[in-house]
C-alpha cells in the first residue's frame, strides 16, 4: 500500500552535522587527489600541496555547515507559505515526486542564497578588486587593473544583478522539474530510490539509502540533463567532442558521486546520527 507524504519540515541539527560530515569525507579525497596530482605534476610544488589539504577540508566543511544549516532554515520558513513537496511511497521506495512544488521550493531557496551571496559581494569584491588592482597599477601592469575595473563595473550594473538573481530562478526551476519528471518515470518502472525510514516521535529518520538504486538514478538524470545541455551547446555552435564528453562524466560522475553519498551516509549515521525529516500524510486542500 503506497502512502502520500508531505515533507513538512527538516530537522535543521541532523541535516547540517550529517551533511557537513559527508562533506569533510569528500573534501579528504579531494585534497588528497589534488595534493598528488600537484606533486606530481609540479615536484616544486609540494609544499603548497602539504598547505593545500586543511585549506580545502576546512573550507569544504565551513561552506556545507552554512548551505545545509540555511537551506534546511529557508525550506521551514517557507513550507507554511508555499506548497512542500510531496512523495508518494511504496515498501521504502520512492516512487514519485511531486515535480511542480518540488522545483518552485528548490529554486527559491537557490535564489535567496544567489541574492544573499550578492550582498555579500557587494561588500567584499570591491574591497578585494581594489587592492588588487592597486597592486597590479604599481607594478606596471595597467591593462590588467583596468580590466578588472571593468568586470568591477559590468558586475554592480542593475541589470547584470537582475539577470544573476532571475537567471538562478529560472534555470534551477527548469532543470529541478525536468529532474523530477525523469525520476517520476523511473519510478514507475521501479527504478526509484529506496531509503529505510523509521519512526522517531513526531519525526521519520533515514535509517539508511540504498547506495546502487540511488547512483543509478542520480546517474540517468544527470546524464540526460547533460544530453539536453549537449543538444544546446552543440547548436550553439559549441564543440561536439565537449559535448560528448560532458555526457559522460555526466552519467560516470553521477553515479560515483551519488554511489559514495549513499555509502558516506550509511556509515556515518550511526556515528553522528540519521537525518530527521517532518514527513506527514499528504492532505488535499
Amino acid at each position: 500500500m503506497a502512502d502520500i507524504k508531505e515533507l513538512r519540515s527538516i530537522e535543521l541539527s541532523s541535516f547540517t552535522t550529517m551533511n557537513a560530515g559527508i562533506s569533510v569525507i569528500f573534501a579528504i579525497i579531494a585534497a588528497i587527489v589534488s595534493a598528488i596530482a600537484i606533486t606530481l605534476l609540479i615536484p616544486e610544488g609540494a609544499g603548497f600541496a602539504v598547505y593545500l589539504i586543511p585549506t580545502i577540508i576546512v573550507a569544504s566543511f565551513i561552506i556545507s555547515i552554512y548551505t545545509s544549516f540555511s537551506s534546511g532554515l529557508f525550506y521551514n520558513l517557507l513550507a507554511p507559505k508555499l506548497k512542500t513537496i510531496a512523495v508518494i511511497i511504496d515498501k521504502d521506495e520512492i516512487k514519485k515526486i511531486s515535480t511542480t512544488e518540488t522545483a518552485m521550493m528548490v529554486s527559491i531557496i537557490l535564489t535567496i542564497h544567489a541574492i544573499l551571496f550578492y550582498l555579500v559581494s557587494v561588500i567584499t569584491l570591491p574591497l578585494l578588486l581594489s587592492s588588487v588592482m592597486q597592486t597590479l597599477m604599481y607594478s606596471g601592469q595597467q591593462m590588467i587593473a583596468y580590466s578588472l575595473y571593468q568586470l568591477l563595473t559590468v558586475i554592480s550594473q542593475p541589470i547584470t544583478i537582475a539577470l544573476f538573481i532571475f537567471g538562478t530562478f529560472i534555470i534551477s526551476f527548469v532543470f529541478v522539474l525536468l529532474g523530477t519528471y525523469i525520476y517520476n518515470i523511473l519510478g514507475k518502472k521501479d527504478r526509484g530510490i529506496i531509503l529505510k525510514l523509521d519512526k522517531e516521535n513526531n519525526l521519520t529518520s533515514i535509517e539508511s539509502i540504498d547506495a546502487l538504486k540511488l547512483a543509478i538514478v542520480c546517474a540517468i538524470i544527470s546524464g540526460i540533463l547533460n544530453i539536453i545541455l549537449a543538444i544546446i551547446n552543440i547548436i550553439s555552435g559549441g564543440a561536439a567532442t565537449t559535448a560528448i564528453s560532458n555526457i559522460i562524466s555526466g552519467f560516470v560522475g553521477g553515479f560515483i558521486e551519488f554511489y559514495l553519498f549513499a555509502k558516506f551516509y550509511n556509515f556515518l549515521a550511526p556515528k553522528l546520527g540519521k537525518v530527521k525529516l517532518e514527513l506527514i500524510d499528504f492532505k488535499i486542500n
